[in-house]
């Protein structure tokens, strides 16, 4: 079962990432995926803190990259990278404006910011391979719960239907997805997600035998965390190591 496991760790702030500016109020929830195969959330939180600011700084204003979003989710963790009575440089790329009109908003100190003014802009993080990790996506609901506690109930929306942008790229060809989605936030349960299969390598099983066998792990345990795994395949040499030289 996938729990919320939320950190708290903001960026500093900076021009281009994180004004320190606040919200007008909360209107409503934007849902974005990364794009960065392999990046976690705390290697967003470097990307955002300071590598793009230290890019920007470097660069002339207008070739500068505005970006950030309050909140980066991965298979592990969920970590809020700007506070979230902040803005954050998240879905407005739009020169037109917001496709949705309840999302127009502006302030004299950010002219015509809509949905960034007046939403909270949540990044899902993918893996290696492209795709976005079914943990990642249950812990993505939590998020909202947890936010729609906290800020009352409002509108959830793909960055697609905020600027048109293909994002998050799986719930935008696949409509169903998103509604899903949708639904299982409305019933406010928690999200459960099967646990990860992992097929034992001959080795990896013959180590976990070791243990086994000298008590260390019981024979019906089913490794479905690859910490473990990692420990098992560690521990096992030493134990055979200790049996052999029979202090065990």
């Amino acid at each position: 079962m996938v729990v919320l496991n939320y950190e708290v760790k903001h960026i500093k702030k900076h021009h281009t990432t994180r004004t320190g500016n606040k919200l007008l109020r909360v209107a409503a929830e934007v849902i974005h995926y990364t794009a960065n195969n392999g990046g976690t959330a705390d290697n967003h939180f470097t990307y955002f803190n300071s590598t793009l600011p230290d890019s920007n700084n470097k660069l002339p204003t207008v070739k500068k990259r505005f970006a950030s979003a309050h909140i980066f989710v991965d298979r592990n963790k969920a970590l809020e990278l700007i506070p979230l009575d902040e803005v954050a440089f998240h879905a407005n790329e739009r020169k037109e404006g917001p496709l949705i009109p309840s999302l127009k908003a502006t302030a004299p100190f950010y002219l015509g910011g809509n949905a960034n003014l007046i939403s909270i802009g949540i990044e899902m993080c993918m893996e290696k391979d492209g795709t976005i990790h079914p943990d990642t996506i249950a812990r993505t609901i939590l998020v909202v719960q947890k936010l729609q506690k906290q800020f009352g109930k409002h509108p959830i929306y793909r960055h697609f239907d905020v600027t048109g942008k293909n994002c998050p790229a799986p719930f935008v060809v696949d409509k169903a997805l998103w509604e899903k989605f949708k639904q299982v936030v409305e019933k406010k349960e928690e999200a459960k997600v099967e646990p990860e299969k992992i097929v034992l390598t001959p080795g990896q099983q013959k180590a976990k035998d070791a243990l086994v066998k000298h008590g260390l792990m019981a024979e019906t345990y089913e490794i479905n965390d690859p910490t473990v795994l990692t420990l098992v395949t560690m521990l096992a040499p030493l134990v055979n190591k200790l049996e052999s030289k029979g202090s065990i």
